[in-house]
């Protein structure tokens, strides 16, 4: 996997921002040259001139906290997100600045310090420093108000996104190692498994879907494409979450359409539902947030049982015997610890009649008949025995 190297993160103590007081601006770019049209206004923050030092130890704090002045004027109110854009120069054109995951709404935008860092680790490429020194970093704020286009064909915003003023803060970040992250699969919670949204989900029965056999995921966000095909009983309701125990981002339906709900200011979607019993197919695009649900012409073998063998314990002389899951084809073993490197496959309880292997770990992408190079660990460890995908959670 290509490696990243990762920097910058939060400070202790650090006192933020005074309430939404002005402060002296340095507005970089005149306000009548930003993009989209409409422009706005953000506070200096309070510590501009100071020099943030960073630490690792506190990469779950806030690194400084913005203040909108004066928002967009759209003619008219509504609720606005803002998201943050980080460049190493001022004039952020297209390619030279990168945008921070999470939205603020209600004037206040917090900077994540984790965030920060994937953002700035991002600008810097291949380029990192394991010894970095105090650098200049350059913000701005997008305003984002509806995701609604002009019609169904266009690309076109019916409101565009509108930009702030750009400000500066110096930075001292520290190095750190990031590895390519890995697929993030939505999980299904519904009906099925008694609406058990719980952190530990795989225990409370939610079902992650399956990789898409042949599709790239992003190595930074994890993003991609995700399906289940599985049997769904008359009135079935379901949602989809990326994090078990939260219910945002989330992913439900809007009349009719899959509709994803990225933060916790979003609409609540409806309940996705099975009109009628029999197979369904579920795919979302997790980069493009779109998807499909719909009715799928299938007729699946429907196995008595699964079990997960390979060269720890005999190819099947004492298998692995996996439980069945809330929906049908769907399997999963339990703290399973692996000694040392080995190589396994899964099959049919009690036979070879039926096996399925694949040639990546800890996830399938192309399936084969290959056996499984397992890393040593401690997994849960998750089968569908309808497409072969199979995950093994580490621990």
């Amino acid at each position: 996997m290509k490696k990243l190297n990762y920097i910058i993160s939060g400070i202790m103590g650090l006192a933020l921002l005074a309430g939404c007081q002005e402060h002296p601006m340095t507005t970089i770019n005149p306000a009548a040259e930003q993009e989209g049209g409409l422009t706005f206004i953000v506070n200096e923050p309070a510590y501009a001139g100071y020099t943030y030092t960073l630490s690792e130890e506190n990469g779950a704090n806030v690194m400084e906290t913005l203040y909108v002045r004066e928002q967009p004027d759209y003619g008219f109110t509504a609720p606005t997100k803002y998201y943050a854009q980080v460049s190493f120069g001022e004039t952020f054109e297209e390619g030279t600045y990168v945008e921070m995951e999470g939205a603020g709404s209600a004037q206040k935008i917090e900077l994540n310090t984790k965030e920060m860092n994937k953002a700035i680790t991002l600008l810097q490429g291949d380029n990192v420093n394991e010894n970095p020194g105090v650098m200049d970093i350059f913000i701005r704020l997008r305003a984002h108000l509806t995701d609604k286009k002009t019609s169904v064909t266009s690309d076109v915003q019916t409101v565009k996104d509108a930009y702030s003023n750009v400000i500066k803060l110096s930075v001292q970040p520290y190095y750190m190692l990031l590895v390519d992250a890995l697929p993030a699969p939505y999980y299904m919670v519904g009906s099925f498994q008694g609406w058990a949204n719980d952190a530990n989900g795989l225990a409370a029965g939610m079902v992650p879907l399956s990789l898409v056999s042949g599709c790239s995921y992003n190595t930074v966000t994890g993003d991609g494409q995700f399906t289940i095909t599985t049997y769904l009983e008359a009135g079935t309701e379901f949602k989809l979450v990326l994090n078990p125990g939260a219910w945002a981002p989330q992913v439900g339906q809007i009349d009719g359409k899959v509709t994803f709900k990225p933060t916790g200011d979003d609409p609540e979607p409806s309940n996705l539902a099975a009109s009628e019993a029999g197979y369904y197919t579920l795919t979302i695009d997790t980069e493009k947030k779109e998807g499909t649900f719909e009715a799928a012409d299938v007729a699946p073998t429907v196995f008595d049982g699964i079990e997960l063998v390979g060269a720890w314990e005999g190819w099947g002389t004492i298998p692995i015997v996996m439980e069945a899951m809330p929906l049908r084809h769907l399997w999963i073993a339990k703290d399973v610890t692996f000694a040392e490197d080995t190589e396994g496959k899964f099959r049919k309880a009690g036979d070879w009649s039926a096996s399925w292997g694949g040639d990546s770990f800890p996830y399938a992408t192309v399936k084969s008949g290959n056996n499984i190079i397992i890393t040593a660990g401690t997994y849960n460890v998750v089968f569908n025995d309808l497409d072969g995908n199979y995950y093994f959670f580490a621990k």
